[in-house]
């Protein structure tokens, strides 16, 4: 399959580039084309080290989604609209899967011995953060993307508790569970067959496109245990 990932040069679309560029072609979108292209260098070259003979391009996005017949939207919550509108035209037809996951960092104050935070009006008082999901009027951000995109173009939401480091490290077998939400079976079997591309990586169907603001609030929750608990890249397995 040809499957475009805009934010390919991201992170998380570095990950997906090179799992799934060892069996499919692979085009990598970006709002620079000529990053995109450094990058897709990139990724080939890592991928040929391990044996592989990948196919992976770099091209802006509208581009991206014009060629491709599965189109991963992989960017930041706040460049959604400018993207979806920018690709609107080209994605008739095709598979969206949505990645996004509106999120934000907040902060509150809390005094020593207190389970409350308080306004700042004590020195011993100290500042602690932690990310939130920041629910969108649609109730997530793939409800949104819904209203986005054409009628003939399927959705899914996925992927959004996969850490971005160890997804992109070809050496680690990844043991963890993927919940898959939309509302068409042949959409999420295509995403079910792309989960399973990666070694030892479970789908799990959540439920139709309205159950998909659990899933993206995972995001921020698996964040914050890492960070408070001094951990790395935590995912999620159903046992």
């Amino acid at each position: 399959m040809k499957i475009a990932i805009l934010g390919g040069t991201g992170n998380i679309g570095k990950g997906f580039a090179l799992r799934w560029g060892q069996k499919h072609e692979i085009i990598i979108g970006s709002r620079d084309i000529d990053k995109a292209e450094a990058v897709a260098a990139e990724y080939n070259e890592v991928l040929e080290t391990h044996g592989y003979k990948p196919v992976i391009t770099g091209t802006d996005n509208r581009t991206a989604a014009e060629k491709a017949e599965i189109i991963v939207v992989a960017i930041r919550y706040n460049q959604l609209a400018p993207v979806m509108e920018l690709i609107y035209p080209v994605i008739s037809d095709k598979v969206v899967i949505s990645v996004v996951v509106p999120m934000e960092k907040n902060s509150c104050y809390i005094s020593p011995g207190s389970n409350y935070p308080r306004t700042p009006i004590e020195s011993e008082e100290f500042n602690t953060e932690y990310f939130c999901f920041s629910i969108p009027e649609a109730g997530s951000a793939a409800q949104e993307i819904f209203t986005m995109i054409p009628e003939s173009t399927e959705l899914v939401a996925a992927f959004h508790t996969v850490p971005a480091k160890k997804l992109a490290d070809l050496d680690m077998e990844l043991d963890y569970d993927i919940g898959v939400c939309g509302n068409s079976m042949h959409s999420k079997e295509l995403v079910f067959g792309l989960v399973r591309d990666i070694s030892n990586m479970r789908p799990l169907d959540i439920g139709p496109l309205e159950t998909a603001g659990m899933v993206e609030s995972l995001t921020p929750l698996l964040i914050n245990v890492a960070a408070r608990n001094k951990m790395r890249d935590v995912s999620l397995k159903f046992i």
